[in-house]
């Protein structure tokens, strides 16, 4: 009497995989673009390792912003000029080079032409560990060039969800999450940040000479290789003067050596722009949300380089 009874639920239970699976695949709840699905409606998410699918092949940008919460107040949009670079904000809070290195690598293949690169670096670049470990869980499964394993990883309840919430901006009834993906994490945020300065406070500054690998830059380099008539600029963010490394120390030999592998790759084809040094901005708890985030103020101020840094003529 069972036999039967099995027969008809694994019949029910399977066929509801295919169709499930069928919609996802016809929906396309990233925007990834596989399987000859394309349509434009854009995504309706607020996670930047998802909602980065869809900005990161979006054709209405050629020009990307890649970091961490570091790089995560430069505006796409002031930095952009019309007619000549769109820039998209493909900035992970949380993520460190091994991520960033995955959604740059992931804009190049859906960009045959690139106005600029801006790679808003912090200490994580400049780790010695060719494995280039992870802080937090990160879907690499979106990024990869493997359709099956995409199709495996989209079973999910999560990606249901985002199938949705496709068809509701499809049909109009729901709006698209910013296409740029700039998101202030200073708008609502109360600033409470009056940390004085301590005495003595002696943190070291400059670069070096690279005499240690840095397999993260070499990754970056290996892609910046194999792209032509791009304009790069790497920016080390602010921190506030009690995040810098004390002077003498070995994080300190480190940074500047790191900085120096940095300046080494770009020396012929883009900027390095060091803010993560001593001085009276690093000093101003006014200018930080925290003792590593700064403020918007001295985002305007960090954009306001990075825009003379393109501006200038190639090497």
């Amino acid at each position: 009497m069972w036999l039967p009874f099995v027969k008809i639920f694994l019949a029910v239970f399977w066929g509801a995989v295919v169709v499930v699976f069928g919609f996802i695949l016809l929906v396309d709840p990233y925007d990834g673009g596989r399987f000859g699905v394309n349509w434009r409606a854009g995504v309706l998410d607020e996670n930047p390792r998802t909602a980065s699918t869809s900005r990161g092949r979006d054709p209405s940008f050629n020009s990307v912003i890649i970091g961490n919460s570091h790089g995560q107040l430069l505006d796409p949009a002031r930095l952009s000029t019309p007619g000549q670079r769109q820039f998209v904000q493909l900035t992970v809070p949380g993520t460190g080079p091994r991520e960033q290195l995955t959604l740059l690598d992931w804009f190049t293949r859906h960009h045959p032409r690139i106005g600029a690169i801006v790679l808003a670096a912090d200490a994580t670049w400049c780790t010695q560990d060719a494995s280039l470990p992870l802080t937090n869980a990160f879907p690499f499964w979106l990024y990869t060039g493997n359709s099956f394993a995409y199709a495996l990883d989209a079973l999910r309840s999560s990606t249901l969800d985002r199938a949705w919430r496709r068809i509701l901006l499809g049909v109009g009834m729901r709006q698209r999450s910013d296409p740029a993906g700039y998101w202030d994490y200073e708008t609502g945020q109360a600033w409470t940040f009056n940390q004085p300065v301590p005495d003595g406070v002696s943190p070291a500054s400059g670069m070096r000479e690279p005499q240690r690998p840095f397999p993260a830059i070499d990754r970056l380099n290996a892609i910046f290789s194999g792209l032509t008539d791009v304009r790069y600029v790497v920016v080390f963010p602010p921190v506030f003067v009690t995040s810098l490394p004390a002077a003498g120390s070995a994080e300190a030999e480190r940074m500047a050596e790191c900085k120096g592998a940095f300046a080494r790759i770009v020396a012929d084809r883009g900027d390095l722009l060091d803010f993560f040094v001593d001085g009276e901005r690093a000093r101003d708890p006014r200018n930080f949300m925290d003792a590593s985030h700064y403020r918007s103020g001295v985002a305007r101020e960090v954009e306001e380089q990075i825009a003379a840094a393109l501006a200038r003529p190639r090497p």
